[in-house]
């Protein structure tokens, strides 16, 4: 058991800790606020800007925060706290029983906070920049979720809901919208809500003989140009549905509502991890994931996270899930079906939904560059406005997968290509650094089992993409099918 001194120490610690995550917290609250604004007075150059912005708000305040951490850590030289940080940034001392007991310190001070699971994933982060991989398991960080999120006390609902009476749909649509407090005005009000009123109808005829209540997440959902209000028709007699309001504000034509979605595929879209991220100012985003997994349950919490702007999140989630997978199934890892990349080693597991990507040592020709320059293209798309055609990626360091999960043909491979980027540390293989992506089918092995009517379809759409993407001021140079 810590003694007192020890324990005042952890506490210490692990307040400091909590605290650099609520700065952090409040920097994106106040970014989403922004952002609303920025909408409502047609600032679009400035939401872009803040978007691209708001990908680096996380890595460059865990690094603020470890720097002043690492300061007060070397003033305690009891119980293993001192750092003295070396080339790579790691602990050259470490006391076991203390760090554990920082954490559950830690775990005592979220068990009632609005946002565990982030705070949860930002001790990770300080964690990991001040500690060596030997030392990334559950008895120090949470490789597992220890807070559950059934209980968060809700100071106010993050659902708006409105029971619509007998002819009253005009009126509660108008409700619906006035409650958003946008500060800008209507173009058209009137005009707006008659012509929700007559889409609703018609994409749901049910709905003039039925009992329904209309229920909207009560924070809009910026994006570029747009406001997205999202919620679901719920109804007694049938499953509830999925419903969308864009939102655009034009120099002439005011606010307007410019559709309205009640198509869960096309919601999905909306939400797309080849979309850019969402800003949503809540103080409960759990429960806003939530809402969205019922209304959208094709899609995972890494990537709702992610959506709401909250990427590092939804990394976190996809590295627990991998970590689940890999331990329950009796798959090996492989290389990838398809042609093999010139620049990159693709693998993954056969019923795996992500595949993994690692810079090659060298590229075959005729490739040229480097692998600074592979890692500036990825963070190029990153930043840039995905227009629903360029994948999100998660970017990972120091991964360790154990050798008996790996085909030799894979391991050769990784040998061969990538030797300068792994490791071998017992019995597990280290990838310093690599992507992770979701699995999507090649295009030349689609068009390979595809019919005349499918490949005519691809190959428009293909060409479509092309054409968005320029117009998006990408140049797509090596997407011609191999």
């Amino acid at each position: 058991m810590p003694n007192n001194s020890s324990q005042k120490i952890s506490l210490s610690i692990a307040k400091k800790i909590l605290l650099g995550f609520e700065h952090h917290y409040q920097n994106i609250k106040s970014a989403s606020i922004e952002a609303k604004r920025c909408f409502e007075e047609k600032e679009w150059k400035k939401i872009e800007k803040d978007s691209k912005l708001r990908l680096n708000f996380y890595d460059e305040q865990v690094d603020v925060f470890c720097k002043k951490l690492s300061s007060e850590l070397k003033k305690q030289t009891l119980y293993g706290a001192k750092a003295e940080f070396n080339e790579s940034q790691s602990m050259d001392k470490f006391n076991s029983d203390f760090w554990k007991n920082t954490k559950h310190v830690y775990i005592e001070l979220i068990t009632t906070h609005k946002q565990p699971e982030l705070a949860e994933t930002f001790y990770n982060s300080v964690f990991c920049r001040i500690f060596s991989r030997s030392f990334y398991n559950n008895q120090y960080i949470f490789t597992k979720p220890c807070v559950s999120l059934n209980y968060i006390d809700m100071d106010e609902p993050v659902i708006d809901s409105y029971f619509v009476d007998d002819g009253q749909l005009k009126d509660t649509l108008a409700s619906v919208l006035n409650n958003y407090k946008f500060k800008c005005a209507f173009g058209n009000f009137d005009q707006d809500i008659k012509r929700l009123q007559e889409q609703l109808l018609k994409q749901m005829p049910r709905l003039h003989s039925e009992v329904f209540e209309l229920q909207f997440i009560s924070t809009p959902f910026i994006r570029g140009k747009c406001a997205y209000i999202v919620g679901q028709i719920v109804t007694q007699l049938h499953p509830d549905v999925p419903v969308l309001i864009a939102l655009l504000n034009d120099d002439k034509k005011g606010l307007y509502v410019d559709s309205l979605l009640t198509d869960i595929r096309s919601i999905s879209i909306i939400f797309s991890f080849s979309r850019s991220y969402f800003f949503i100012t809540t103080d409960y985003p759990s429960a806003i994931v939530e809402y969205l997994k019922q209304l959208l349950p094709g899609k995972t919490r890494a990537v709702l996270y992610s959506a709401i702007g909250l990427h590092k999140q939804g990394k976190t989630l996809l590295y627990r899930h991998f970590l689940k997978y890999s331990k329950i199934t009796s798959e090996k890892l492989i290389i990838a079906p398809g042609i093999k990349g010139m620049v990159m080693s693709v693998f993954t597991f056969p019923m795996y939904p992500y595949v993994f990507k690692v810079i090659n040592d060298q590229f075959t020709p005729p490739k040229m560059g480097t692998k600074k320059m592979v890692k500036d293209k990825y963070y190029f798309v990153k930043n840039h406005v995905r227009i629903g055609r360029l994948a999100d990626t998660w970017e990972f360091s120091n991964v360790a997968f154990p050798l008996k999960d790996i085909d030799d043909a894979l391991l050769q491979e990784l040998e061969n290509k990538a030797s300068s980027n792994i490791e071998f540390e017992d019995d597990l293989l280290i990838i310093k650094h690599m992507y992770i992506e979701n699995k999507m089918t090649p295009l030349n092995m689609y068009l390979e089992t595809a019919n005349k009517k499918q490949q005519n379809h691809i190959i428009n759409d293909y060409g479509k993409a092309i054409d968005e993407l320029i117009n998006s001021n990408i140049f797509p140079g090596d997407m011609l099918t191999k």
